[in-house]
């Protein structure tokens, strides 16, 4: 395991180990759908569709999507990384059967150093809403996550996004107590700068929102692609 950490963020404390035993059916099976209006069977099939056998996963949170969508390789190449242990180790044993490798890092600092070389597929799950700051200023992820990648790489993920918010009365309460506790930051995240993100780094962007949801992917471009 390697560490190379900023200062605990307050989004990660939330992910205690008691926590993480209530994630599941409080935020993804009931949060999820009924608030932000989105089904976590969207979210698997997202997964399904774009994940290969040699896979990083940044920000792991329980690992749900992880052990639903299945890998076209029993054996999987898979890297776990987050900023949070506790997030780490529950989804190393949910996902044992596959062996994956643990890293303990903040996608904040370029994700420099994992052995065995570049990714096929790189998610990011879940962990852009949590990041302080608007999308702009967010997306220097995709900047660090370049070490993991090579021509060719699928990059995917979701995230929530303030596209939306208002349409519901459930939303305009869940969503500025969740900001307010600093679980998420996102009130200035809009779907038309995650896009923007994407597009000025990557190739074959796409950005679908589903309720308050932004499902996004992308492809790492080949130098040839690059010029054109």
């Amino acid at each position: 395991m390697l560490a190379t950490l900023s200062l605990p963020r307050h989004s990660i404390k939330a992910y205690t180990k008691l926590g993480l035993h209530v994630y599941d059916p409080l935020i993804v099976n009931l949060v999820a759908p009924r608030v932000w209006g989105c089904d976590p069977e969207v979210l698997v099939e997202h997964y399904r569709r774009h994940v290969t056998f040699n896979h990083a996963d940044i920000g792991v949170g329980t690992g749900f999507f992880l052990d639903r969508c299945g890998f076209e390789s029993p054996n999987p190449r898979l890297a776990l990384i987050d900023l949070q242990p506790n997030c780490l180790a529950h989804t190393a044993r949910r996902l044992s059967r596959y062996r994956p490798s643990t890293y303990l890092r903040d996608v904040l600092d370029p994700m420099t150093g994992l052995p065995g070389g570049p990714f096929d597929s790189v998610a990011l799950g879940g962990i852009i809403h949590c990041l302080a700051g608007d999308l702009p200023f967010k997306s220097r992820v995709f900047d660090n996550i370049r070490p993991l990648t090579r021509p060719g790489t699928k990059i995917f993920g979701y995230t929530l996004v303030y596209d939306g918010v208002p349409l519901r009365i459930s939303r305009r309460l869940v969503h500025p107590l969740l900001n307010r506790l600093r679980v998420i930051d996102n009130t200035n995240d809009r779907s038309s700068d995650l896009h923007a993100a994407l597009s000025a780094r990557f190739i074959d962007c796409n950005v679908e929102l589903i309720g308050c949801m932004a499902l996004f992917s992308a492809v790492v471009p080949t130098a040839a692609s690059t010029r054109q």
